[in-house]
């Protein structure tokens, strides 16, 4: 899992640029930028499902929109950075799989609270980061600019601060084939 914590931080970059991008007004950078955190957010949320589950079945359900919902948002970035979608079509379309990918997140949180590797200030951190993507998508189904603002840089406060947590996770995690070192097989006689 040490390539996932890599996506993970520089995912952080990515959203932390995009941010202070869109606060000083460069949308074209906003958009790439925001095409760069979309592509390392999907090793994130593949990476997710790493998270033990107390209701599994729910999980890889969740999960496998969740996923689909990275895909999703992937193809409607292109189109931004394309300047194919703009203005409220672009928060419209895109508010969908952010609030898909908040109940993706909500639910690994949820159903893994507290679960070893994962600390629970990291699933405390992953429940605020879900709210904030469904309070983006929420408040730009509502039209309220001002609220979808500070919606936006609460869940991208929240996510830096989660995937901080997330990547150190990763980090720490061992992969299936590392922790196998096979089985004594006798034979029969």
């Amino acid at each position: 899992m040490r390539w996932s914590s890599v996506f993970t931080y520089l995912s952080i970059v990515a959203l932390a640029a995009a941010v202070v991008s869109e606060l000083f007004g460069w949308t074209g950078g906003r958009a790439w930028l925001l095409l760069a955190w979309t592509v390392l957010l999907l090793p994130v949320t593949i990476g997710l499902f790493s998270h033990p589950m107390r209701a599994p079945a729910w999980g890889l359900f969740a999960g496998f929109w969740g996923v689909v919902a990275v895909l999703i948002l992937l193809v409607l970035q292109i189109l931004a950075v394309a300047d194919v979608l703009t203005g409220s079509a672009y928060g419209q379309w895109t508010a969908w799989p952010l609030a898909v990918i908040g109940i993706w997140i909500t639910v690994a949180s949820l159903l893994g609270f507290g679960a070893e590797p994962f600390p629970a200030l990291v699933d405390l951190l992953g429940l605020l980061t879900g709210a904030g993507f469904i309070a983006i998508a929420i408040t730009t189904w509502f039209g309220d600019a001002d609220t979808m603002r500070a919606a936006g840089v609460a869940a991208a406060v929240a996510y830096i601060l989660w995937a901080a947590g997330l990547g150190w996770v990763f980090y720490g995690l061992r992969r299936a084939s590392h922790g196998v070192t096979g089985v004594a097989v006798q034979r029969r006689t």
